[in-house]
Parts: structure tokens; sequence; C-alpha cells
């Protein structure tokens, strides 16, 4: 308690002192308790249900290729549920589209999960009015119900009770209303109707594999446990049915199921970097710390000599430094709550339900270990400096320069650090911001502020086969090009930047046998006048016309890299080329007719796959995308054209095109402000500690300053005397940051960043920049010791 009464007065007494190191450890505490918190709610904590710690995914897997992961065909579900012992409850759903219509509602678009009747009874969760389903509701000929979520109810019924009994059509065939469910119950990802899953033909063939179990764990059963015993199964499964040869099965957490790959990658990256910023600013204060001890040595001294042991010296240093961590974490938790609220609000629109930002007992254990592990970077150090004492030496009058030369390697050595660690997380935010501007840039021709795209999805109980597809966009289209303000319309599979269906495509004359060598390009199909309408002009050939994708009438337009690719250095128009489908069946042979100049198909892959239009009559896609060229908002009109043909379909993906785009790439955006905003922290953490340690340098060569300057040295000559020391902790820095800094761009490379990797330019010129800002932190105390009075230095103590 005297340690602790004493060490607040010694706070308090260095007033400034102590609040700059309180802010710095507020800022390495709470940016890394912000993103522990999110990892935590991202990847560890368990989905907010009844339950919800023992909640498990199931997906089959390729045994010989085990990331290669898919979805579980309906027997193999039934055997899974039948005969394992580790669940309390193996219920499964199929997700889908669900368009939602009735007389007195215009048509809106849903996500729709078919279920297991069991699904609602597993999770514990009861309808806030009506009932869930039971298990006749999947028998076959019952009447088709519908349990509609919250928000479905809330914006679209108005929370009117008559809800429950009400007809309505989902996807063009009646179902009634029988419930709705609690406010934020949207299992499993994001569902706004859950319909049950009434098995049939084409459900019940074992090689259809379309089904997503959930399982809840029995008490006192581990995941491991659970696994071995689906292993089991899935070997039987095998060895019974040809359809299953090479199956097996993967017990996940609901976690691994759906945020893994990329999204772990990120946020463990994150986790890194403020890990990095703790450590540059646990460096920083033991700089600062250092800087106090060399001061506080005579003190210490005449403690020695009055008896104070060691030990007992280091206790009382090391009790101001778990103080000074305490105030700094208590002011990091309030600075991580804000950075929480504003990472929940950014992610909001794209943000899974069940992800929730709040902290719990592990973001709390997590929050204490930093606090006590900061005090213990930035504290041992400097308290044993302090606490080695020569009594002679310390209280003679060459104390001082004994001061210097013991302690400045340390003082450098962190500085280093700093500067090494810094690099590292430019780099990071550069890789990010660099990736943001450079998908942002493609494609400029495509007029994106004038440009407005929606997608239709045409339901197979109306549109069965392609004729039936063509016919309405056939009629939809002459609809569109007549709208007021309206200049162009055309039909697309996936807009420019947006993506592509990816398909094995092989040249005439060139036949490959083994599939896993044919190249793979990415497909788009569109309608005639598709290119006018985006702006992209013909290089060589000519654009679709209605004949086009019809029988015998099979053609294609490539873009300029496209044509590169897959005939460098040669004119294709004429050559043809065939693709293949997920199931290895070859298409008609394909002419090229056109080559167009270059597109950016797929905005967030560095290795775009070279792009191809066909027509659209080609194949009859049943989701297709409008783009509109207008020169206002045409989506109204747009909306009316097409329910003027189909009262049932809604619009979808409205967007104007450039926000489609930075839709795309949020995650640029949101990232690349985060690691910016990590690394500028760090950088001014970094500039700081070097000026402090520069002017408290020269501080104490003050009157060796003075002696120099009145022998007649000039400002130059002080200049480099004071920086040479700052200058050679910045190379040394830089240098090892540079090494360090390489691993990780190459390990960002394998994130779906446009730009990321390796990139001369960009580690030049963070180097350079970041040696600029130390190089001016030097310069100030070089700058500020040139100018002393010569006379007042000799007499400086």
């Amino acid at each position: 308690m005297r340690d602790f009464s004493r060490a607040i007065r010694t706070i308090l007494a260095h007033g400034w002192f102590s609040a700059a190191v309180v802010l710095t450890l507020a800022l390495g505490i709470g940016l890394n308790t912000m993103v522990f918190t999110l990892v935590n709610a991202v990847l560890f904590k368990p989905v907010p249900l009844p339950g919800g710690a023992r909640l498990v995914a199931i997906v089959d897997r390729n045994v010989s290729e085990p990331k290669n992961r898919f979805d579980v065909s309906y027997p193999d579900f039934l055997a899974y549920r039948e005969e394992s012992k580790s669940f309390e409850s193996l219920q499964a759903t199929i997700d889908g589209g669900g368009v939602l219509s009735e007389p007195d509602n215009p048509p809106q678009s849903y996500h729709l999960a078919r279920s297991t009747a069991g699904i609602f009874s597993m999770l514990h969760a009861e309808p806030v009015l009506g009932r869930g389903f039971t298990p006749s509701d999947e028998l076959a000929g019952a009447e088709p119900v519908v349990v509609i979520a919250y928000s479905v109810w809330q914006e679209r019924y108005a929370h009117s009770p008559d809800v429950i009994g009400r007809k309505v059509r989902v996807n063009g065939k009646p179902a009634a209303i029988v419930g709705v469910m609690p406010q934020g119950f949207r299992f499993p990802t994001g569902v706004d109707l859950w319909m049950p899953l009434v098995p049939d033909a084409d459900l019940l063939k074992r090689d259809s594999r379309s089904l997503r179990p959930y399982a809840i764990l029995k008490q006192g059963v581990s995941q491991t446990q659970a696994q071995s015993e689906l292993d089991g199964i899935a070997a039987r499964l095998v060895r019974q049915f040809t359809e299953d040869k090479d199956v097996g099965a993967n017990v996940l957490t609901f976690q691994q199921r759906f945020n893994g790959g990329d999204i772990q990658l990120i946020f463990f990256l994150m986790l890194g970097a403020v890990g990095f910023v703790l450590l540059i600013a646990c460096a920083d204060v033991s700089n600062m710390m250092l800087s106090r001890a060399v001061d506080r040595q005579r003190e210490m001294a005449i403690r020695s000599a009055l008896g104070a042991s060691r030990m007992r010296i280091l206790q009382r240093l090391l009790t101001e430094s778990l103080l000074l961590s305490a105030a700094g974490g208590i002011l990091g938790l309030g600075l991580a709550a804000l950075g929480v609220r504003w990472f929940d609000a950014s992610t909001l629109p794209v943000r899974p339900y069940w992800i929730q930002f709040t902290p719990d007992y592990m973001v709390f254990a997590y929050f204490a270990v930093l606090c006590i592990l900061s005090a213990v970077l930035f504290g041992t150090l400097p308290a044993l400096r302090a606490s080695r004492t020569n009594l002679n030496e310390i209280l003679s009058e060459g104390g001082r320069s004994f001061s210097r030369r013991k302690g400045g390697w340390l003082s450098s050595t962190l500085v280093v650090l700093q500067f090494a660690l810094t690099l590292v997380l430019l780099t990071g935010a550069g890789i990010f911001v660099r990736g943001l501007f450079a998908s942002l840039a493609v494609n400029p021709s495509v007029p994106a502020a004038t440009l407005w795209t929606a997608r239709i999805e045409l339901p197979d109980v109306r549109y069965k086969d392609a004729d039936a597809r063509q016919g309405f966009y056939d009629r939809l289209l002459p609809r569109l090009r007549a709208l007021p303000g309206v200049s162009s319309a055309a039909i697309v599979s996936v807009p420019p930047g947006l993506g592509g269906w990816d398909r094995q495509m092989e040249i005439e004359n060139h036949l490959i046998q083994q599939s896993a060598q044919r190249p793979w390009i990415a497909v788009i199909s569109s309608s005639p006048g598709y290119l006018e309408t985006i702006h992209l002009p013909l290089l060589r050939g000519r654009d679709f016309n209605s004949t086009d994708g019809s029988a015998n009438h099979k053609c294609a337009i490539l873009t300029r890299d496209a044509a590169e690719a897959l005939w460098p250095g040669r004119n294709p128009i004429g050559m043809r080329f065939r693709t293949y489908d997920g199931k290895g069946k070859p298409s008609d042979w394909i002419t090229v007719i056109g080559v167009s100049a270059g597109l950016q198909q797929e905005l967030t892959s560095d290795q775009p796959r070279p792009a191809v239009f066909i027509p659209y009559r080609q194949e009859g896609w049943d989701n297709m995308a409008l783009m509109i060229a207008a020169s206002s908002n045409p989506i109204p009109a747009t909306r009316s054209a097409v329910q003027a043909i189909d009262q049932d379909l809604p619009l979808t993906d409205v967007f104007r095109f450039d926000d489609a785009v930075r839709h795309q790439v949020w995650f640029l955006r949101l990232f690349g402000e985060l690691f910016f905003g990590f690394a500028f922290i760090a950088m001014i953490m970094a500039s700081v500690g070097i000026y402090a340690v520069i002017a408290h340098a020269a501080s104490r060569r003050t009157r060796e300053i003075g002696v120099r300057i009145a022998l007649g040295a000039s400002t130059r000559n002080i200049l480099g005397l004071i920086m040479r020391r700052g200058m050679w902790q910045i190379a040394c820095g830089v240098v090892l940051g540079l090494a360090a800094a390489i691993p990780v761009s190459r390990l960002m490379g394998t994130l779906p960043l446009a730009s990321a990797g390796s990139n001369p330019l960009l580690f030049a010129g963070i180097a350079s920049t970041l040696a600029s800002v130390g190089i001016l932190a030097c310069w100030f105390p070089a700058r500020r010791a040139a100018r002393l009075d010569p006379v007042k230095a000799i007499r400086y103590e």
C-alpha cells in the first residue's frame, strides 16, 4: 500500500509525462481490445441462440481433396440423422430465393430457406405469433405453409395480427402464413421466409447435394467425438453407394462454416497489426521511462545507500508501471468501445445477423492480460536500469556520462524496433489502399454514374425452359428502351467488374483430354446492344444480332485480353472453341465473331480469367441483370414495365452502377481505413519516440554542445552531430522493416485483392515516407541544439 500511495504521488507530480504515457498506452491497449472484440465476435463467440455454444454445421467433403467441401444429399442426411448418437437434434435447410406476392401487395424478393420440420424446436425458437412447423407440414400433399421473419411482418404487414392465415404466393405457388418468428431470429444465414422441406423425386437422388445440415451436440459430447462418429457413417455409405465414392463428412462450428478462409485471415492480420501497434506503444513508453530512469538514478542511488534492496526498488518502480498501464487501459477501453461502434455501423449492411460486436468475458480477460503485459513490457527494462546503481560513479560529477554510455544502446534498439514494425504496418495499409484505388480505376470507359442495374430471377414454375425465358426478355427490352430518359438498355448475366461464370474451355484442333489442364474463362451472357450500353468499343468483327445464339449460330465476342490469351498474335475472328459445364459435358462449337476493347470482369481477383461474351439466346439463364443508361433514375418505371408483363416478378439488387462497384469492394475500403489508421498511429508513435530519444540525448550533451559552438562549430556541424545517431536508427529500422514486410505482403497476396502482393514501388514509397517523417522528427531537437547560446550551455547543469 505504501508503494501504491507513493506511485500515485509520483505520477501526479509529473503530470505531463504521465499523461503522455497514459495516452500512448491507451492507443495501444484500446486498438488491441477493439480488434479482439471484432475477432472474438467473428471467429470464436457462440451464435446468440439457445445452445449456440453446441451448434455445429455438417458439410460433405472430397476425401482426396479435403478442402473441397459441398452440400449434403437428402439420403445421406437421413443416414446421418438416424445413425448418429452425438446430437440432440439434426435438421437441415436448402437456401434459395423466394418471391412473396399477393393481390394487394407488390411482389418482393426475400431469402427463403426450405427447412425440416424440427428446425425451430432444435433452437428453442418460439414464434411471437402463430406456430412453427409440425411433422405433417413436410409430408407430400400437405397444404403449403410459410413462416415469416419479424422484419417481414414489420415492413410488409405493419405488425398486423391478421397476418396469420393470410393467403400469399411464394414463387408463384399458393401458401398460408402460419407464424412470425421473434425479432432478430434469421437462422441460419439471414433468412426472411421459411417453408417446410418436402422431399420430391429430385431431392431423393443421392447425387443431388443441396442440403445444409445443422445440429446441436449433446451435453458432454465434443466436436471431435461427433466427427469420429460421422466418419464411420460416411465410410459405410461409401462402401454401399457408388454415388458416395470419395465422400466424407465434416463437423464444423457455425463460425468455421461461414467465417473461414479469407475472412479469418483478414481478421488475424488485423490482430497482428494492432499487436505491432501495442509493441510500438510499449517501446515508446519504455524510451520515455528510460529517459526518466536516467534522471532518477541519483534518487535510486540515495535510496540504495539508505538500505533499500534492489528488489524493493524494482517493486516500487513496477508498481508505478502497473498504475500507468491501468490508467491507460481504462482510457483505452473507452476508445475501444468507440472503435467497435464505428466498425459495427460500417459493416451493418453486409454483416451477418448472428455476429454481434459486444464484449464478453473473453474480451475483458484479454483486456486485463493486455494491461498487465503492457506494464511488464514497458516497465521491466527501465526499472532494471534504474535499480542497477554504482554509487561512486552516479554520485560523482561524471554520472551523466556514465548514464548516457550505459543506456543509449537500449533506447536506440527500441527506436529501430518501432520503425521496423511501423514499416510493416504501412505496407499492409498500402496494399489495401492500392487494391481499392486499382479496383475503382478499372474499366474507365464504362459510364458508371449514368448506368443503373437491377436483377431479375425468373422462377422455374412459370418459365420452365429457355424459350419461355427468352420470350420474357424479348418483350421486356423494347419497353425499357422506350422509357423516358433511357438512351439504351440491355441484359447481361453479370455487369462489368462484378464477376463471371467460370468455365473450362478448349480450342478447336487443340483438344485437351485431361480436364485439369483445360484453361478457364469467365463467360458473360448478354443481349445485342450490351457493349454499346456500357460504352465498350468493338475493335474487330461485329456485335450480336437477333439470330445469334440460336441453333447453328453459336458465337462469341472476346475481350482484347481474352483474344491475346487464347490466340496470341493471331486474328481470332472465325476461330472456334467450346466450353465444359460442371459435369464435364462439352457445348457445341462456338465461333468468334468479334473482339472488344479490354474489360476487367473480376474486380476482386489479382488473376482475372479471360472474359468471353456469348448471346443470351445461346444459354437461357433464369437470373439476369438489367443494364439501363438513363439521365435520371429509371428504376420506378422499370419496375412498372416488368410487372406489366409478370405481376409477381420483383427487381432485386437495385443499384446505380458506381454504387454497385463500391459495394463490390467495400471490404477493401473498410480494412484499408483500419490498416491506414493503425499505421498512422504507429508512425506518429515512432516519430515521437525518436524525437524524445534525440531530444533527451541532446539535452544530456548541452554542455558539450556549448563547448563545441564556443570553439567554432558551425550549425551544420551541430546538426550532423545530433542527427547522425537518429538517422542510423531510422536506416536500421527501415532495412529491418523491409525484410519483415516482404513476407507479410506475400501473405496478403493470397487475399482477394485486385492489386495485392509485392510491389517495389510500393515498398520504396512507404520506406521513403517513413524515413522522411523520422528525419523530420530528428531535425527539430537538432535544430534547437544548434541554436543554443554557448555561454548558457556551458553553465548548464
